[in-house]
């Protein structure tokens, strides 16, 4: 019988000429050296909500009301804009040059509405000039359950209303990017989210979205489901052998019942 003495010289040569080929291919470099992929791909970054004003006192639900987008917005008269842009102007300021407001809304200017407020100017670029419009709400909770988010731009010196929209006095307002977000509870279950954008005159209404969150925890009519368990897994019976049964403090309790015997069946010779 002839010995095995391992691979010859020219296998030896031909298999690590395939490793180096392989290597070369798979671009692969010594241990502990760095490799270029390229440049990195870059991650879009999605704006997130930033609140502007904390919650409101809770009130009735309703329907909210958004102006026309025509006819095009007017310049608040005797207000001009100041030179370093709307972020110099406060709220009731701008509200008491506006005409457009309300009996309730200049009783909450002037005081005579008890529990009304004004809510303290906000300064966000939702038009994208790089100016930050000023945006104010006047809450009239008491007198009707109801508020105006204000939202004023700025165009050739002057102040301009660029939104006005009648909400709910528990709303509750984002800004994400560009886009102001109204929010307004629609009964204990329900939320609306209204969302306004610039469209190169004033904000404009694009979408309007209601967010069911379901029945309450215990409220009339929902009970609540009892948890469920498990049934518990049967356990086998011990046995000893022989087929003695085994009870809980060891002592045999019987013979279980013997398996049928299996049948022979005679071999056949030939």
């Amino acid at each position: 019988m002839r010995k095995w003495t391992g691979p010859t010289a020219g296998a030896r040569a031909a298999v690590v000429a395939a490793v180096a080929a392989v290597l070369a291919l798979a671009g692969c470099e010594s241990p502990g050296t760095l490799h270029d992929a390229g440049p990195a791909r870059q991650i879009a970054e999605h704006p997130s909500p930033q609140p502007l004003w904390p919650a409101a006192a809770t009130s009735a639900p309703a329907t909210p009301r958004a102006e026309s987008d025509a006819p095009p917005p007017s310049p608040l008269p005797g207000l001009p804009a100041p030179a370093g842009g709307l972020v110099q102007l406060d709220a009731r300021a701008v509200l008491l040059h506006d005409p457009a407001l309300t009996d309730l809304e200049h009783r909450a200017l002037s005081g005579d509405c008890t529990r009304c407020t004004v809510q303290p100017a906000q300064y966000r670029d939702l038009s994208g000039d790089g100016r930050p419009e000023l945006i104010t709400a006047v809450l009239t909770a008491e007198a009707d359950g109801r508020a105006v988010l204000h939202v004023y731009g700025e165009r050739d010196g002057k102040v301009v209303p660029v939104l006005a929209v009648g909400a709910n006095a528990a709303f509750t307002a984002d800004t994400v990017g560009r886009d102001l977000v109204l929010h307004e509870p629609d009964g204990p279950t329900a939320r609306t989210s209204s969302t306004y954008r610039w469209n190169a005159v004033r904000m404009a209404f694009v979408d309007r979205q209601t967010v069911y969150t379901g029945p309450a925890d215990g409220a009339a009519g929902c009970p609540t489901p009892e948890p469920t368990v498990p049934a518990a897994r049967p356990t086998p019976t011990p046995t000893r052998p022989g087929g003695v049964v085994i009870g809980p403090d060891g002592r045999p309790l019987g013979r279980s019942a013997a398996p049928s015997p299996v049948p022979t069946l005679p071999t056949r010779q030939r």
